[in-house]
């Protein structure tokens, strides 16, 4: 009895370790589900659905405008965004977080997976939501390769970046017309964050107004951020702290 169910056992890891090993080979090398693709030199769009020229050139114009003007600079030669129209593969690819509207795997091979994009009418549809700016596509692709621009200038150091300043930061270059940190502070305030204000505001305004803050106001760049171990709270507390002197 005690055998069979150590062979029960050890089938049951090999298969886990299988599939785990069978999903970080998708996530390096997915281009066989993507079969259309659309290369703009620095930017390279992968879909499973054919992609309109017009649109497609139009969301990796805007895209990349985004990421030219980020303070922190791409250094790879060229950036992967891959598209899940259909629903399996946006649950396959999505699986870790199948909540999220974008992710990205920068431990394997930086590769940015992107929830479907309606090319027609510049938005994303998120399942059945559909996004209004400021979360365009444009804003979404800027800000998933900016998680990936991230890894590559911190590495495995990025696991200990605060989560303020990994998100925020990333928003902060993805948003098209960005608010002065006077703006975000009056918009935000001291309110929880809630749907209506993340639809307004991009999907981290409390974050981004914590970047925002430190970059505009306390004149910090973006090593300053990524190398801070300031929780949230602690960020929170010196922004206000400021405010009252």
């Amino acid at each position: 009895m005690l055998r069979a169910i150590k062979r029960i056992l050890l089938l049951a890891s090999a298969a886990v370790t299988g599939a785990a090993l069978l999903f970080a080979a998708l996530i390096v090398w997915p281009k066989p589900l993507f079969a259309f693709s659309l290369d703009a030199g620095k930017l390279v769009v992968f879909s499973d659905r054919p992609i309109p020229s017009g649109g497609g050139e139009h969301f990796l114009r805007d895209c990349e405008r985004l990421l030219d003007r980020s303070p922190l600079k791409a250094t790879a030669s060229q950036y992967r965004v891959y598209i899940a129209n259909e629903n399996w593969r946006h649950r396959l690819f999505f699986m870790p977080r199948p909540e999220a509207w974008g992710l990205t795997y920068s431990l394997f091979g930086g590769s940015a997976f992107l929830s479907r994009i309606d090319f027609e009418t510049d938005r994303v549809v998120h399942w059945e939501y559909v996004g209004t700016p400021p979360r365009t596509p444009a804003w979404l692709c800027a800000h998933e390769v900016t998680h990936i621009i991230e890894g590559e200038h911190v590495g495995l150091a990025g696991l200990r970046v605060p989560t303020w300043v990994w998100e925020g930061f990333a928003d902060y270059v993805g948003i098209e017309h960005r608010e002065s940190f006077e703006q975000l502070s009056k918009a935000l305030g001291d309110r929880p964050v809630d749907i209506p204000m993340m639809i307004k505001y991009g999907s981290y305004p409390r974050y981004r107004l914590l970047v925002t803050y430190f970059m505009e106001k306390k004149g910090w760049t973006v090593d300053q951020l990524l190398q801070t171990r300031l929780t949230e709270d602690e960020a929170i507390a010196i922004m206000r702290a400021d405010a009252t002197h």
